[in-house]
C-alpha cells in the first residue's frame, strides 16, 4: 500500500515526531495552506482518506485566537492512539469549543 494523495501533500520537517497509521503502517503526509490543515496517508482514496485536521491559520486569525503550529501532529498523534478527533473542519477548534457562526 501506498500514498494515494493529490500532489499538494508533503512529508512534514518533523516527521519523526509523527506517529504511523495504525492502518496502513505509514507516516502520514500534510497539505498545510491558508485555509487548512489536513493529513493523509496510504488508506482511503485519493480525495477521501481519514486522519487528521486542524484550525487553518485564516480562521484563527478570524476569531482572534492563537495558532499552534504543532496542532496537526498533535491531532494526527492522538487520532492514532484513540481514533479520536480532537477538531473537525468547519464544527471544533483545538480544545473541542463551537467557533463563531458554526
Amino acid at each position: 500500500m501506498g500514498y494515494d494523495l493529490i500532489d499538494a501533500f508533503d512529508f512534514p520537517e518533523d516527521v519523526d515526531d509523527w506517529l504511523e497509521c495504525p492502518d496502513c503502517s505509514l507516516k502520514p503526509k500534510v497539505w498545510i495552506f491558508d485555509n487548512g490543515r489536513f493529513t493523509g496517508c496510504g488508506c482511503g482514496s485519493r480525495y477521501d482518506h481519514p486522519g487528521a485536521q486542524a484550525e487553518s491559520i485564516m480562521s484563527c486569525w478570524r476569531r482572534g485566537g492563537q495558532y499552534d503550529s504543532d496542532a496537526l501532529r498533535k491531532n494526527w498523534n492522538h487520532w492514532v492512539n484513540t481514533r479520536e478527533h480532537l477538531w473537525k473542519y468547519g464544527r471544533t477548534n483545538v480544545i473541542n469549543t463551537p467557533l463563531s457562526g458554526g
